[in-house]
């Protein structure tokens, strides 16, 4: 959601499948989870809201039993859209939250 660093109800299936893919992968050492927002907003605003979208995952993903040392999180505010442009459809695309495994 625009402005929201929430995970809302709609997102734990997604979520709950993270948290099995990692107790079933203890090979994956560690997971990157990269937050991202739309343009609108200040750049400062957005940096600061993407941080707290991955560090909201995060949390929910130690809740359900990962361990916190092999999680990462980063903001990036809408400095890597997926998509181009101004639309509803742009910026609702943009808004979104990454996993990479980065240690395996």
């Amino acid at each position: 959601d625009w402005s929201s660093d929430v995970c809302s109800s709609d997102l734990f299936a997604v979520l709950d499948a993270v948290v099995a893919i990692m107790r079933a992968s203890p090979d994956i050492t560690m997971l990157d989870v990269q937050g991202h927002t739309d343009d609108r907003g200040s750049a400062e605003r957005n940096t600061a809201l993407s941080g707290e979208r991955a560090a909201s995952v995060v949390l929910y993903l130690t809740q359900h039993g990962i361990e916190a040392t092999r999680l990462s999180s980063h903001g990036f505010g809408p400095s890597r859209p997926l998509v181009q442009g101004t639309s509803r459809r742009a910026r609702s695309a943009n808004r979104r939250v990454e996993f990479h495994i980065n240690g395996q």
